[in-house]
Parts: C-alpha cells; sequence; structure tokens
C-alpha cells in the first residue's frame, strides 16, 4: 500500500488528513452509537445530559490524539505490529508516568480527560488534546514526505 501512497496523484497531506477524518467519523459514529445507553438511562433514572455530552467530547478528543500518534508511529515503522505496539506502550507510559513524577503530568492524555466525565470543558484540556493530534498528524506528513523524497 506504501506504493500506491507514493505514486497517487494526490497530495501526502490530503492522504493523511482522509485517513484521520475517515477515523474520526467511525470514531463519531460508536460515540453516537453509545448514546442509546443514555436514553435506557433517561427511562429508569434522571441522568445528566451535560455530564454525558462532555464525557462524549473528551473521549472523542482522546480518540483524536491516539489515532494521530498511531498513524505517526505507522509511518515511521515499516510493520503494522511494531507499530501498534510502539503507540500502546507510549500511551501506557505515559498514562502511569505521573504515578512517578509530577513532572510528567502534564504529558499524560488520560490526566488530560479526567475533567470531561465530571461535566467540566476545560479550554485548555481541548487545545492541548487539538494541539497534540494537529502535531502528529503534521509529523505524520513530514515523515512520508521525507521517505517520498528519498525514494
Amino acid at each position: 500500500t506504501e506504493q500506491l501512497l507514493l505514486t497517487s496523484p494526490r497530495s501526502l497531506s490530503s492522504i493523511v488528513l482522509g485517513k484521520f477524518i475517515a477515523t474520526m467519523i467511525i470514531v463519531l459514529i460508536t460515540v453516537l452509537g453509545t448514546f442509546i445507553h443514555f436514553f435506557v438511562l433517561k427511562y429508569f433514572g434522571a441522568p445528566d445530559i451535560r455530564v454525558a455530552l462532555c464525557t462524549m467530547l473528551g473521549f472523542f478528543l482522546l480518540c483524536s490524539a491516539y489515532v494521530s500518534f498511531g498513524m505517526f508511529a505507522s509511518s515511521i515503522t515499516e510493520n503494522q505490529i511494531i507499530a501498534s505496539v510502539l503507540t500502546i506502550g507510549v500511551f501506557i507510559l505515559m498514562w502511569f508516568l505521573p504515578g512517578v513524577s509530577q513532572n510528567f503530568y502534564n504529558f499524560s492524555l488520560m490526566y488530560m480527560f479526567d475533567h470531561f466525565p465530571e461535566g467540566v470543558i476545560a479550554l485548555n484540556e481541548v487545545v492541548r488534546f487539538v494541539s497534540f493530534s494537529i502535531l502528529f498528524i503534521l509529523l505524520t506528513i513530514i515523515v512520508l514526505q521525507r521517505r517520498k523524497s528519498v525514494k
């Protein structure tokens, strides 16, 4: 598939963004599919819609960060299994490092997600999620362009 991507008449930027957007549409469909649980809870009780929507927004932003880093890991390796192990390993490391030292607190995506299930949307956390995603999308494009120019 790399040969198809490198010889495609489309730009690498449009291919990477297309892959990211397609993946995020699948995530969005999945998140909206879980919204049926809200209606079940509404039937039996009185759940807070604000908390549910904030949590779904946080989960969507968390997934965008995971997807963008996964695409980057996939672009720097030749093997999909190595890319998935690298992605999972980095996120597990980022999750547990704040427990080792508070200096790593700002690098943990899960700690950025923590306020969303409380019904709080902090602008700085939204900006960090979006910035993280944009950074790794841009790095993916740079790596693929560099690989294309070398071949």
